[in-house]
């Protein structure tokens, strides 16, 4: 049973609707930004209602757990302690960490659409120099995971990102290039590198004929944006 309407969910039901006796919850808070606690209780709810009905759970988290940086916010609070509690109910259940996940989505607050909208406009915005993020397809992302799940992966948290994590500039420079336009940008001294083990994932993809290499990035970009 896959639990989820968004970008994740969607691809899920697209590419692999039969999943075997695994549930995937892939809703609740999206948004990274998020403060609220209401609205990080809605997914607890609705995850404690899956774990306490379905084994074995697939639990989607962040790879920004990983920044030293940006770890105290709410929004990854929330996501350890959800964490936490998928592992803590069930000995299969499996937690898998994303990085910036890329699709076609009217979300305006992922990390690309934010960019895009902001190039294409010409409105000024700023970014981090140091800070460095790690994009992926959602396609790749669900195959990846779906090979794990049918390999029943004795990892119990698997990161699942390319195989180098990008600094903002590049990004942005990468996107001026797809776009045809020039961006509009000032750069804070600030961030830091966003280490990711991304090993068992780049491993699995390779058999799969997925590519996570030094060019993902610029294909899964060309992908989503160039038209």
């Amino acid at each position: 049973m896959i639990h989820g309407s968004g970008l994740l969910a969607t691809a899920f039901r697209d590419q692999c609707p039969d999943i075997g006796h695994w549930t995937v919850f892939a809703r609740g808070v999206s948004n990274s930004s998020e403060t609220l606690s209401a609205a990080f209780a809605r997914e607890q709810d609705m995850l404690d209602e899956v774990l306490r009905t379905a084994a074995p759970v697939v639990y989607f988290s962040s790879c920004a757990l990983l920044n030293p940086v940006e770890g105290d916010s709410a929004y990854l609070a929330h996501k350890r302690k959800m964490e936490a509690r998928v592992l803590s109910a069930n000995a299969e259940n499996v937690v898998f960490r994303l990085p910036q996940v890329v699709g076609r989505t009217g979300n305006p607050n992922t990390l690309t659409n934010f960019l895009r909208d902001r190039i294409l406009t010409g409105t000024s915005f700023s970014i981090w120099r140091k800070a460095e993020r790690n994009l992926i397809d959602v396609d790749d992302v669900v195959v990846i995971a779906a090979e794990l799940m049918r390999e029943r992966t004795e990892q119990r948290v698997v990161n699942i990102a390319a195989e180098r994590s990008m600094a903002m500039p590049e990004i942005v420079a990468l996107f001026e290039r797809v776009l045809g336009t020039s961006a509009n940008f000032s750069l804070q001294d600030r961030g830091d590198p966003l280490r990711v083990d991304s090993t068992l994932a780049v491993s699995v993809a390779a058999r799969l004929g997925i590519d996570l290499g030094a060019g993902n990035a610029e294909r899964v970009v060309r992908k989503y944006y160039a038209h």
